[in-house]
């Protein structure tokens, strides 16, 4: 029998993922990790307890936003699901870029990378027929393309401010939605 988790032990997860969120966004990747866990206001001991090191935080951060992605997806309706989802992971780029940067920094080989491309490719399978069928997108459009363009989004992260990198946003969908509509 698994001992329950304490309630103030999730939020304080909780709040060393937000913080995070915060602080790569802030500072990139490479951001000390004592600045994350004096952003929470809880010791480094914390910290490591939730997460063992870098790599374990920032895939916490980045199943997170895949889970976030899903749920803002559940109101969609098929034929709008792929449109959706590109919108959605946009705006992710601009406020999470820290994110982008870490997908850059896995081997490609990883079974972690690999294991949230394979969530990512069934999340944007889902509405693809819809949207098809709809005329909403070209039909030979896969759930392939969709993670390419999410690694497209990447590139919103050269904005230096979050204002820079809503410009790039803007830029990036309007290049790609050229190329999606049939």
């Amino acid at each position: 029998m698994s001992t329950p988790v304490r309630s103030d032990a999730i939020k304080r997860r909780a709040l060393l993922l937000e913080a995070a969120a915060e602080v790569f966004a802030e500072q990139g990747y490479g951001a000390p990790l004592d600045a994350i866990a004096a952003r929470a206001g809880v010791g480094q001991g914390t910290l490591y307890r939730n997460f063992a090191d870098r790599n374990a935080l920032m895939l916490a951060l980045a199943t997170r936003g895949l889970d976030q992605l899903e749920a803002d997806l559940q109101d969609a309706a098929p034929a709008d699901h792929t449109l959706a989802m590109l919108e959605a992971m946009a705006e992710h780029s601009v406020v999470n870029p820290g994110a982008c940067e870490y997908w850059t920094q896995l081997p490609p080989d990883s079974p972690e990378l690999l294991a949230a491309e394979a969530h990512f490719k069934a999340l944007a399978g889902r509405g693809l027929p819809a949207a098809i069928a709809a005329g909403r997108v070209r039909p030979d459009l896969t759930a392939e393309d969709i993670h390419i363009m999410a690694v497209m989004f990447g590139a919103i992260r050269i904005g230096q401010n979050e204002a820079e990198r809503r410009a790039v946003k803007q830029r990036v969908l309007s290049l790609l939605m050229q190329g999606l509509v049939p």
